[in-house]
């Protein structure tokens, strides 16, 4: 029988799990660890995607990854150390991992799918065996989460796995209370472990940088948005998506993967604003852009043993190479997305039938009701005679999830329907 004792130390009591003849000291967390802070944080985010922003992910997917994590932390520490710890660090990882990482397939509200849960694995093993195996001076070089995201999206494409979209929904009380939830906790995390200069260096860059590529007149195509992402629209969606405010806060801030002193990690977190922002300069759907700000990260550690040789740049020339840099980057994407846009109003709206506007229509794409009668009327151009009803819908392609989708008509008939893109 397993029985659980206490070791006398000098200063703190060591629980010892003893079964038979063998015993394992037991590792527990402290209430004051920061790792329990941050998956508060996380987990908050988690419940408020679930029951206030529609998140497309199932709480099956959360545990499998929060299960596989834990289970590859505690085996190694059994083997490695002989001790049985408590795997904050690894849940914090499988956390990570489920709010950021998308399966095609998965729909809100199915709690208990496993929809490509093996994209879900294999991003939280390539995770857990980059912190283990890939170690430099006693630290994992790269941020566990965020290595094995890059490689899942890599690996499986945006078919199979996508990345959180930049864009939550529109302003609601939910959405409010969880950019606070990220902010605020966000805010509070890092002052305590130093690394506010970090956040802060991250977020300037990544916005100025962000800004100059859209002023160059750079577009994307989301799934979210109905024709081109350009410009202004663009920069909010980049700057103050709150996946990006995630990455900011949680994930850049490791302090086992950001060096030492104040001045070293506001570089740190500015090399990888710019990084992120010049390797989406020239992408041109949402998928590659938020896929390369997480491969910015991935970058910059490992390249920080070329870190002295960085320093001998001079300061006068970084603003403009940066800038220049940016600007032929941002060249194969302008304007150039490959989005339908509306149809343009016709002439006439006269003779229509009752019209409706789905919601994700109405949310996503503004429809209002001047529009859906000029798309419907558009529309029945391209129909029989004898409608009876219109919905304005959106349709997407099943094939690749992440493309704009494309504002279409539902007509309906004596006895028949038809869908028409106009």
């Amino acid at each position: 029988m397993a029985t659980l004792a206490t070791s006398e130390a000098p200063r703190r009591r060591t629980p010892v799990l003893r079964l038979g003849a063998r015993s394992w000291p037991v590792v527990l967390p402290s209430l004051g660890d920061p790792r329990l802070h941050v998956a508060l944080v996380i987990g908050s985010v988690q419940v408020l995607g679930q029951v206030a922003l529609g998140f497309e992910l199932s709480v099956a997917q959360i545990l499998v990854c929060l299960g596989v994590c834990a289970a590859i932390e505690v085996g190694a520490a059994l083997w490695r150390d002989h001790v049985l710890l408590w795997p904050a660090s690894a849940l914090l990882t499988g956390n990570s991992v489920a709010l950021i990482m998308r399966t095609a397939g998965t729909r809100h509200g199915d709690w208990w799918s496993l929809q490509g849960i093996e994209v879900f694995v294999a991003a939280c093993v390539v995770s857990m065996l980059s912190k283990l195996l890939l170690r430099r001076g006693g630290r994992h070089v790269f941020n566990p989460s965020n290595l094995g995201l890059v490689a899942a999206f890599t690996l499986f494409g945006t078919q199979r796995a996508n990345p959180q979209d930049l864009w939550w929904g529109p302003l609601s009380p939910g959405l409010w209370v969880t950019l606070a939830v990220i902010v605020c906790g966000g805010l509070v995390i890092a002052r305590r472990l130093r690394v506010l200069g970090l956040v802060a260096g991250f977020w300037v860059a990544f916005a100025a940088c962000v800004g100059v590529v859209a002023a160059s007149g750079h577009c994307i195509a989301a799934r979210w948005h109905v024709g081109a992402v350009c410009g202004e629209d663009y920069w909010s969606a980049m700057a103050a998506s709150p996946e990006v405010l995630v990455f900011a806060f949680f994930m850049i801030t490791d302090p086992r993967t950001a060096p030492e002193g104040r001045a070293a990690r506001a570089a740190f977190g500015a090399a990888t604003g710019f990084l992120a922002a010049l390797l989406s300069a020239p992408l041109q759907t949402e998928f590659a852009t938020k896929v390369a700000v997480l491969a910015a990260l991935v970058v910059v550690c490992a390249a920080m043993p070329l870190a002295p040789l960085l320093r001998r740049i001079p300061r006068a020339a970084i603003v403009p190479a940066a800038a220049g840099a940016l600007l032929l980057a941002a060249l194969p994407a302008h304007g150039s997305a490959a989005v339908p846009a509306p149809p343009a109003p016709p002439a006439t709206t006269a003779a229509l039938p009752p019209i409706t506007v789905s919601a994700e229509a109405r949310q996503t794409a503004g429809v209002d009701a001047q529009t859906a009668r000029a798309i419907v009327a558009a529309a029945l151009r391209q129909a029989p005679g004898g409608v009876l009803h219109a919905t304005v819908v959106l349709v997407r392609n099943p094939l690749r999830p992440q493309d704009a989708p494309r504002l279409a008509v539902e007509l309906a008939g004596p006895g028949w329907t038809r869908t028409v893109t106009p």
